[in-house]
């Protein structure tokens, strides 16, 4: 399966793949430059004029293609234009009567539409002002006005160097809307992605794979609930409780950002979250997670008050080894499982309303002044826990 990366941002992929396409342009140029090869050996001498153009521009192409990774790209762009030009100009100078190769300056017109980026028109319109004045200037010194069809074969080379323009300009817009519609679902992508896996902690440029599970001897669960939810939803009915849930939950997004924790998912009126989760153990999740707790307690008592509503919330919070993965083959997400959970899923169930429950790990790794009171916890689901702690809301 291949990572689900975020590595290469889209300014990098774009410059990865003009890089191939320039690589691609290369490599035909040579074997263009290889084809012509037989047709110097039998017009040409070796030491004529003609056989060092060719060798010193084939050498210079060579060097081009070898080092073009060293090289930047928007220079290697450039170099190559200008090799290119340098070659054809030297081709009508000096073989004259090769009277149909100033075509080839329209094949750069075509090529300049889809090598250089929106950042880059300076270059573009310099390479392909230049492709047009080439092209026109060796249209007009081939005109043979004494010809009978000499102002036909002029008239001719102007209208292709027009329409070559047009069709320039037309692929140019239609690969730039192509280009920008490919980056605009790619982002749509990456932020649904975002929303739904968390980052890899050993690979954070990489989400989280389906089908993958690692084992954390160290993170924080928290389980939070809404009390009186069932109440308000037979008060107000399904819809506008959904409506305020979505609302409220939107505002708990918010606050996993701001203190650095993950949700992990939502059951009706109940939300939970765990802590980033860490390759090394970070003991200061005890006291994020803390805080978060202590603000989502007062964001639902500002919530309840200002819509006039009876609703309270109980929170409980682990701390301990976990689970951490994504399983199954249809509708997967992230989840964590293991004692851990659990025990936040109890502690919850056992919260007072104006407290926060912890277990004695969390407790231990938080200010001994936020303790207000210890509990005993009897359960069966929880034999090496008997004992939590009510922490004070900060």
């Amino acid at each position: 399966m291949l990572p689900l990366t975020t590595s290469l941002t889209a300014s990098q992929r774009t410059s990865e793949q003009l890089r191939q396409t320039l690589n691609l342009t290369l490599l035909l140029f040579t074997v263009a430059m290889l084809l012509q090869l037989p047709a110097l050996y039998y017009f040409a001498r070796p030491d004529s004029l003609q056989s060092y153009n060719w060798l010193g521009h084939f050498l210079a192409l060579l060097a081009l293609l070898l080092t073009q990774r060293l090289v930047r790209l928007n220079h290697l762009k450039v170099a190559l234009f200008m090799l290119y030009y340098s070659y054809l100009t030297w081709v009508l100078l000096l073989w004259p009567g090769l009277s149909n190769t100033h075509y080839y300056y329209l094949l750069a017109v075509v090529i300049s539409g889809f090598v250089f980026t929106r950042a880059e028109r300076l270059a573009q319109c310099i390479v392909l002002t230049g492709a047009v004045f080439l092209f026109s200037l060796f249209s007009i010194l081939h005109y043979q006005p004494q010809l009978e069809f000499g102002i036909l074969r002029l008239t001719n080379d102007l209208t292709l160097g027009a329409l070559s323009l047009g069709i320039y300009r037309v692929l140019r817009q239609r690969t730039v809307n192509r280009w920008q519609g490919l980056r605009d679902a790619h982002k749509s992508s990456m932020s649904t992605l975002s929303q739904l896996l968390p980052k890899d902690p050993e690979q954070p440029a990489s989400f989280w794979q389906p089908g993958k599970t690692r084992r954390y001897p160290f993170a924080c669960v928290l389980f939070a609930d809404l009390s009186g939810y069932t109440t308000l939803n037979r008060q107000y009915g399904d819809r506008a409780i959904l409506t305020g849930l979505k609302r409220l939950y939107s505002h708990i997004d918010s606050l996993c950002d701001q203190f650095s924790v993950e949700k992990i998912k939502t059951n009706g009126d109940q939300y939970m979250v765990v802590s980033k989760l860490q390759i090394q153990t970070d003991q200061t999740c005890c006291v994020h997670m803390y805080h978060f707790a202590s603000a989502l307690h007062r964001m639902i008592a500002r919530y309840s008050d200002n819509h006039h509503l009876n609703c309270t919330v109980r929170i409980g919070i682990a701390t301990g080894p976990l689970t951490a993965g994504i399983i199954g083959k249809n509708r997967t997400y992230f989840d964590v499982w293991g004692e851990t959970v659990n025990l936040a899923a109890g502690l919850e169930q056992n919260a007072d309303r104006e407290y926060i429950a912890v277990c004695p790990v969390t407790a231990k790794h938080l200010p001994a002044h936020l303790i207000a009171a210890e509990a005993s916890l009897a359960s069966s689901k929880h034999p090496d826990t008997n004992i939590y702690y009510q922490l004070k809301i900060a």
